[in-house]
């Protein structure tokens, strides 16, 4: 805030004398207190705003106007409708960059945010349609974003990213990352719409039959699924994986997790083969492995379903299987 230089104390407080209104008088004070040695962080806590908002304070003193006029929305010339070139392109690089860096306080953009931001930092109105084309525009584009545990180490996915590489160096071959999961007949709630004032509700079974899946995706986007009604063991992840390499028939680095089956001798004497690598996930690092889009979307699809028998879900689950959408396994690491 450079420009503050060239304005007293004195000055901001004889302007004080001559406004009305919470805002213009909010706005000096804080003004006062900046010159003071006041932050602007301190002054977001001191009148509960974010502190982009006291920067717009601030630089609204950054004109030719009275500084009355400068603090009082009533008496300031028309608001702008549109962004400029110059300024379109700052917002561009802005939204680019979390809010916090630009002192807002959220962790992702929004339509409704952008609105405010551009309020506070250029004086332009945009409706909030408006600001989601801004954004489509800049690059962005709406998205969930994965799930990180926060337990996980960034050294420890930062090596396993580093072994993956050096395993493609020392040997050609397709890497294909495996995972396991269970599923049961027993219904599985989930939020979804439904008419207002109604009270929805899934029928529930007193069966508790279930199956248990393996799962493989390979870099290329093939998928290969195994399904079996008792629970994972070693000799299970070493038949899934012979049966990957008779599938692909091709040199496999195969990335896996810490489970105790992938960790048993029957597993990791496999490594032996000339056509076999094992890359071990790193602990918390979920979001590392693509089957497990894999089996979020087999959760969706299976979700406020009433099975009648196992048959049924297994029936389900071959046609979710079916249809999964899935992302470059590059994306994951």
């Amino acid at each position: 805030m450079d420009h503050l230089d060239k304005i007293s104390v004195e000055e901001l407080q004889d302007a004080l004398d001559n406004v009305e209104g919470k805002k213009p008088t909010e706005r000096l004070l804080a003004a006062i207190a900046y010159k003071n040695g006041v932050t602007q962080t301190e002054l977001a806590e001191w009148y509960d705003v974010q502190r982009r908002t006291i920067y717009s304070w601030l630089k609204r003193l950054d004109t030719d106007e009275s500084l009355e006029q400068a603090v009082t929305d009533a008496h300031r010339s028309g608001r702008k409708r549109k962004l400029s070139e110059k300024e379109q392109k700052e917002f561009e690089e802005a939204v680019h960059e979390s809010p916090e860096n630009v002192g807002v306080d959220a962790p992702a953009w929004t339509p409704a945010l952008v609105q405010q931001y551009l309020d506070e930092t250029y004086d332009v109105e945009y409706s909030i349609p408006s600001c989601r084309r801004l954004l489509k525009e800049a690059g962005l584009s709406y998205q969930k974003p994965r799930r990180t545990a926060a337990e996980s180490d960034a050294d420890e996915q930062e090596t396993f990213r580093e072994e993956i590489k050096k395993k493609r160096r020392e040997m050609d071959a397709t890497v294909v990352c495996i995972d396991q999961t269970k599923k049961s007949v027993q219904v599985e709630p989930r939020d979804a719409w439904f008419p207002r004032g109604t009270r929805p509700s899934v029928e529930l079974s007193g069966q508790r039959d279930w199956t248990c899946l393996l799962g493989a995706i390979t870099e290329d986007g093939d998928r290969f699924f195994s399904r079996f009604e008792e629970y994972v063991t070693a000799d299970h992840a070493k038949h899934f994986i012979l049966a990957l390499c008779k599938e692909f028939e091709d040199n496999l680095i195969i990335v896996l997790d810490r489970a105790p089956y992938f960790r048993a001798s029957a597993v990791t004497d496999l490594a032996a083969r000339d056509d076999l690598a094992f890359v071990t996930l790193p602990a918390y690092s979920p979001e590392l492995n693509p089957v497990e889009e894999c089996w979020r979307q087999l959760q969706s699809a299976l979700s406020n379903r009433f099975f009648d028998s196992l048959s049924e879900l297994t029936t389900a689950i071959d046609t979710a299987l079916d249809q999964l959408s899935i992302s470059k396994v590059s994306n994951y690491f």
